[in-house]
């Protein structure tokens, strides 16, 4: 009986067949781990989420997460607030504002006007910016002229923004404006760790190799968990955009009535340096619905190929989507997005053909050394013959690093800071590429010691459970 299950372990490591050496096919037992994959799923879930289900929506809940968080002693705690919105009239608003610690902000504001094409704020593509002198914490979302707030937790939040845009089809010109919106919903919220459907995580997951890094993440899968939340509420933005000639000389006031959503995430490791790639698509249709869909590859946790996302009815109820024919390496692998995109999304009772063609676009930078590239599409879009407008998301990793002409302005201390940051990335990065993932034995000569040896399949050992005291590294050459 040992060796059968022996036998059968060995069998589900197997690597089934990649594509551009990233992205797994489906393997000869993707059916069995695919199964196995959702019960264990299901578990987790109602140990999680369902069994805490009233005390997770309860009112003091909602005002506890639904609030700009206190940020974590950990030096990568973050706290990101997040908006999309489109009508039918082609308006089309993305604002990101996450807090990191010592005041730290990286800021995105884009908003695309029929009449005046794209507005971004002056910094970009460069997103960092700085709120406090480096020795205080920010406790809001608050600096560089933005105030977002909430007025009532997961029913109404403020968007607030005084200060310059600049306009890309003229050349950068840059414009002084106000932006006050109202952010209301009286939906429900889309929990990514809880309203995901089982069926898509599965999917990725029975694509995997299911080795010792594997079954070392299971293990530590609550604290995963633990360190994150992510939500989304669908809702209506309204207020208005003015735009001054000269400072108190009004030039232009536009409307703005929008169906969106807001997005809200914080915890205390925000993997950016881990993901490959990801799309994301939000699309804001006539007749009040919305659909968003998201592809992530995330190779080190297991997650090559991941399909999120949600259909969204204009009374706020949500049905996560079960699949959808949208493959990264079919679509912009080569580090351009492609300007048509047309894939199905199916639902447990529903398929919609998705159609989109892209109106204007741009690039941005994400992370302290700019780690990843991300292109912001604005698009038009059709959804089972409803019209729609909406943003799209590509994200690709960059190895240039951030310039000196974007870097030059930087406070002493942050450079300071960053150095140590970058001189730790480096080398976990590079014992990461060369060894990983580890694989854990234990030393039996009389010792408690934890013995580490590289093997050829990807995990990071900080997943282990072994205290580090009790760890030794060995390199192949040493052992």
């Amino acid at each position: 009986m040992f060796h059968i299950i022996t036998v059968f372990l060995l069998l589900l490591r197997l690597q089934s067949k990649l594509i551009f050496d990233i992205y797994p096919d489906k393997g000869i037992f993707y059916e069995l781990k695919y199964f196995i994959a959702k019960v264990l799923l299901k578990h987790l879930r109602y140990k999680f989420y369902y069994k805490n289900e009233s005390a997770l929506n309860s009112p003091q809940s909602f005002e506890v997460h639904d609030q700009p968080q206190v940020l974590d002693e950990h030096p990568k705690s973050y706290d990101v607030i997040s908006f999309m919105a489109a009508n039918i009239n082609g308006q089309k608003l993305l604002i990101n504002l996450e807090r990191r610690r010592r005041g730290i902000m990286k800021a995105c504001f884009y908003l695309w006007l029929p009449e005046y094409g794209l507005l971004a704020l002056p910094k970009l593509p460069d997103m960092l910016h700085f709120t406090t002198d480096g020795n205080t914490e920010s406790e809001e979302f608050k600096g560089i002229g933005f105030h977002i707030y909430p007025e009532e937790p997961m029913i109404r939040w403020r968007i607030k923004y005084e200060g310059l845009l600049k306009q890309l089809d003229e050349g950068n010109k840059l414009l002084q404006v106000k932006l006050n919106l109202t952010f209301k919903s009286t939906g429900k919220y889309f929990n990514y760790n809880r309203d995901l459907s089982l069926a898509v995580i599965a999917d990725s997951l029975a694509r995997e190799a299911w080795n010792e890094g594997f079954y070392t993440m299971l293990k530590n899968v609550d604290k995963v968990l633990q360190k994150r939340l992510h939500y989304e509420q669908n809702g209506q933005l309204t207020g208005s955009l003015e735009i001054y000639e000269k400072i108190d000389k009004l030039f232009g006031h536009i409307p703005l009535t929008l169906s969106g959503f807001r997005d809200h995430s914080f915890g205390t490791e925000r993997c950016l340096s881990t993901i490959n790639r990801y799309v994301y698509v939000a699309l804001f249709l006539e007749d009040g619905s919305s659909m968003v869909v998201g592809i992530l590859s995330q190779p080190s946790f297991f997650l090559s190929s991941l399909k999120v996302g949600y259909i969204c009815s204009k009374d706020g109820d949500y049905k996560p989507i079960t699949a959808c024919n949208f493959e990264l390496y079919s679509y912009g692998e080569k580090g351009t997005p492609p300007r048509h995109q047309n894939f199905i999304v199916y639902t447990v009772d529903n398929d919609y053909f998705v159609q989109i063609k892209v109106q204007d676009s741009t690039e941005r930078y994400a992370g302290g050394n700019w780690e990843a590239k991300i292109y912001n599409q604005f698009v038009a879009c059709c959804i089972n013959g409803r019209h729609g407008h909406g943003i799209t998301e590509y994200l690709y990793r960059h190895k240039g690093g951030r310039p000196e002409e974007a870097s030059y302005s930087d406070p002493e201390w942050y450079k300071r800071v960053r150095k140590s940051e970058d001189d730790i990335e480096d080398f976990e990065q590079n014992e990461l590429n060369s060894f990983s993932p580890l694989v854990l034995e234990k030393n039996l000569k009389n010792t408690q010691t934890t013995v580490i040896r590289y093997s050829a399949t990807p995990f990071p050992f900080f997943l282990s459970s072994t205290p580090l005291s009790n760890i030794k590294i060995f390199t192949p050459t040493q052992s």
